[in-house]
């Protein structure tokens, strides 16, 4: 009886394990498989040139690649900077076209995640940022800005060249949101 009792509770610890494991490893599964099919329908994007969203619940398409060759980084570019969208990568934000038709590409991300490469960013690295259609633009770090508010104003006048501007939030190593954000702005090459 005893022995019978002993086998039944070490079966429910096992399985009570089992489940746990199994909800602990649910998020990074999920975040494994979603940069699979991220990747995969980039693939598919450049070779179409169309955009296209990864899932089909998805809020967001695939626009492009953004690298970093000093670090060896590649990210996935969405088309929106939603809260779906950054939960999977780096999402652009709608920017406002100026009179210099030189409206620039802001790209954004969470810091502990997507963006985390920016903590290593450097003045005079390159950004290659290539488009569905396949074409690719190189911008070189040339000003890095540190707001105590999350917003950034563009001032026309000053943009008379494509720039693209990498934001997420400051510091790297907080552990609660907080107004403060990185700015690192790429001027073409």
């Amino acid at each position: 009886m005893v022995k019978n009792m002993l086998t039944f509770i070490a079966y429910c610890l096992i399985a009570g394990a089992l489940i746990f494991l199994t909800r602990a490893s649910e998020m990074p599964l999920k975040a494994l498989v979603g940069q699979y099919l991220l990747d995969d329908v980039w693939k598919k994007t450049l070779h179409s040139g169309t955009q296209t969203k990864p899932w089909a619940s998805a809020d967001f398409k695939v626009i492009g690649e953004l690298k970093v060759p000093r670090l060896g980084v590649s990210r996935i570019v969405l088309n929106t900077a939603s809260g779906e969208a950054m939960a999977w990568g780096v999402g652009q934000i709608d920017s406002i076209p100026m009179a210099s038709n030189f409206s620039p590409i802001i790209l954004a991300g969470h810091r502990d995640s997507h963006m985390k490469f920016m903590s290593k960013l450097q003045i005079g690295d390159q950004l290659d940022f290539q488009l569905a259609d396949g074409s690719s633009q190189s911008y070189k770090i040339t000003k890095s800005i540190i707001l105590s508010k999350p917003e950034f104003h563009l001032i026309d006048k000053l943009v008379d060249h494509p720039q693209l501007i990498l934001t997420t939030c400051w510091p790297f190593n907080a552990t609660r949101p907080g107004p403060e954000r990185l700015i690192m702005i790429g001027n073409l090459v």
